[in-house]
């Protein structure tokens, strides 16, 4: 691939993060007076999409699901701006970003800083890698075929 072409697609990769990131920022991290009317939105629309297809999931799992689910894009975008062998550290800088997150909502009023929620978030990164990794896997294995099968019949 050559530079002309990985630019562009390094700074779509650069601003889908960058997006992820801020909105991981402003639900975790501002404070409760202005996130409840965005997380009661969220919620309702999960609620009323979800409801008939995760009839399995109490009610009560929803904020553990709302923590998965955050984190996956950031998880994801983390991936695609690494390599595809630096996956494992994708994960890592989930949880991080995570531990990162609880550790200062510890210091804003209406915040609560739970251990549990970096377990979930730090689910939804691994996932977001997961997503992208296996792929790029695949699609790796595929070009090493190809190049096999190249090399077999000259």
């Amino acid at each position: 691939m050559t530079g002309i072409t990985a630019a562009p697609r390094r700074g779509i990769r650069v601003f889908a993060m960058t997006i992820a990131a801020a909105a991981v920022t402003i639900l975790t991290l501002a404070p409760r007076s202005l996130v409840a009317p965005a997380r009661g939105a969220v919620m309702r629309i999960m609620d009323a999409v979800t409801a008939p297809l995760l009839v399995w999931i109490p009610y009560d799992d929803a904020e553990r699901l709302l923590n998965t689910l955050l984190f996956v894009p950031l998880g994801g975008t983390i991936a695609l701006l690494l390599s595809r062998r630096a996956w494992p550290v994708a994960i890592l800088a989930g949880v991080g970003l995570s531990v990162a997150v609880e550790y200062a909502q510890g210091s804003i009023p209406g915040r609560v800083p739970d251990l549990e929620d970096v377990l979930w978030n730090s689910l939804g990164g691994a996932i977001g890698v997961i997503v992208v990794a296996i792929p790029r896997l695949v699609a790796a294995a595929g070009r090493r075929g190809d190049q096999r099968g190249r090399v077999t019949r000259t």
